[in-house]
């Protein structure tokens, strides 16, 4: 009888007993929506920014730095894009499952571009604030490194939490698939601008560029947050004609796009793609930017 009691209460305290998924932390949207296709049907990961700002100068909250330090797992770009982060690592005693996706020697990187190597724009700015030898950051922006990224983001997973790897590879089969039929068919929707002259508020377009063809001949700030001068900027209100359009970017807003005359087309990308969290976040990322994109052709 005591021996068929105690069979009852283990099996009533199974489930209670199962391992709970690792606590895992995500520094911006796009990686937070990378992880959560691998991880649907274990759990959700934490998202540090989780509104439209800039991740280059962020400024954390006691909150983000407990996260950070309960973290199982932590997945972020690297110091080109979050170096308060990096400051933040250096507390953790144990940084074995901390991944700098962007440090990886697999992916496609280009090189950050200073603000006079658009086009015909140029002017002298500030040469102490030297690009060479450090990358643009916004590398999710390339299909080819988010395939990258989410091979990396299974490898990592399944050594944290092997109890659910086979959800986690699952997970990347059908994550994969989607990215590639979404990258197809953003290849087809962004044909039409190949003519289009693209100016930027920011220059974190480059590996969208890279992948489909675009062609971006200037940028009010560049890819790490560096402003443009008042020269440079004239020099690229100037150069503005029927062929050109303005890309304003979600997190670095700029005040010259409100006082733009009517003639001048002007659209709205968020490259982070704030709105497009949860599940299939990649491929409607890529369909949100291409969507916007084309608004510089009506």
């Amino acid at each position: 009888m005591i021996l068929r009691i105690a069979f009852a209460i283990t099996l009533l305290l199974a489930p209670i007993a199962k391992a709970e998924p690792p606590r895992v932390v995500t520094s911006i949207a796009p990686l937070q929506g990378l992880v959560a296709d691998i991880m649907a049907g274990v759990g959700t990961p934490e998202l540090l920014l989780s509104e439209p700002v800039s991740p280059h100068d962020f400024a954390m909250r006691p909150s983000q730095a407990r996260a950070i330090s309960n973290a199982d797992v932590l997945f972020y770009i690297g110091q080109d894009l979050e170096p308060w982060l990096e400051k933040a690592l250096q507390s953790r005693d144990d940084n074995s499952l901390v991944s700098a996706l962007g440090n990886m020697p697999s992916l496609n990187k280009l090189e950050a571009r200073e603000l006079d190597e658009f086009g015909e724009v140029h002017e002298e700015h500030d040469h102490d604030h030297d690009h060479e030898g450090t990358y643009d950051p916004h590398m999710w922006l390339d299909p080819e490194n988010a395939l990258i990224w989410l091979d990396i983001i299974t490898g990592v997973l399944e050594i944290a939490d092997p109890d659910n790897k086979l959800a986690y590879r699952t997970n990347l089969a059908r994550s994969h698939a989607e990215i590639v039929t979404a990258t197809a068919n953003a290849q087809r929707a962004l044909s039409p601008l190949a003519d289009v002259d693209f100016i930027v508020t920011h220059d974190s377009m480059q590996y969208l560029e890279d992948a489909f063809g675009l062609t971006v001949i200037g940028a009010f700030s560049a890819s790490d947050g560096q402003v443009a001068g008042a020269r440079s900027l004239n020099k690229l209100l100037n150069i503005i004609d029927d062929k050109t359009c303005i890309v304003e970017d979600l997190t670095h807003p700029n005040a010259i796009t409100a006082n733009l005359p009517e003639s001048v087309k002007h659209v709205v990308v968020d490259p982070m793609g704030y709105e497009q969290l949860g599940e299939g976040y990649y491929p409607r990322l890529l369909t949100a930017i291409s969507e916007s994109l084309l608004e510089c052709r009506d």
